[in-house]
């Protein structure tokens, strides 16, 4: 038997399905650091990522740490650039096409699916991408997590 994930269910998803969130990450007057969340990325925003290949493109920058580990991954300043770019050329993935990703099984031995849905999608990536330009314009770094 075969799951699909309900677009209802987006945000707040069983598992197997995962969620992401994203922000700045900046040096406080203290030395230390401080992060802030400004960005919710949905089930269908990271499968998405996930089976079009763009979180393994990330993987190839200089990040601290792995996108799609499920751990706060730090995207520095030096990548944002390119980072934003990768996020904006997916977004040709959401013309003219139907995307389903497999994402696993669930407890009771389903096999899960997802069918994107592009618009929500195309959001998702808006926002990503935003953050990050909004990072480099101020001289911060971003973190991820999905």
């Amino acid at each position: 038997m075969t799951v699909y994930l309900k677009p209802a269910e987006f945000a707040d998803p069983p598992p197997p399905f995962r969620v992401g969130v994203a922000g700045h990450v900046w040096l406080a007057e203290d030395g230390d650091f401080e992060r802030d969340t400004r960005v919710r990325v949905s089930a269908n925003t990271a499968h998405a990522l996930i089976g079009h290949g763009v979180i393994d493109d990330l993987n190839r920058l200089p990040l601290m740490g792995v996108l799609g580990s499920g751990r706060d991954t730090v995207i520095p300043q030096e990548a944002l650039g390119a980072a934003a770019d990768l996020l904006y050329r997916a977004d040709r993935n959401t013309y003219g096409a139907e995307w389903e990703f497999e994402v696993g099984m669930d407890a009771a031995g389903r096999r899960c699916r997802v069918r994107i849905d592009n618009r929500e999608y195309q959001r998702g990536l808006l926002r990503l991408t935003d953050l990050l330009n909004a990072a480099s314009r101020v001289g911060f770094a971003a973190w991820m997590r999905l």
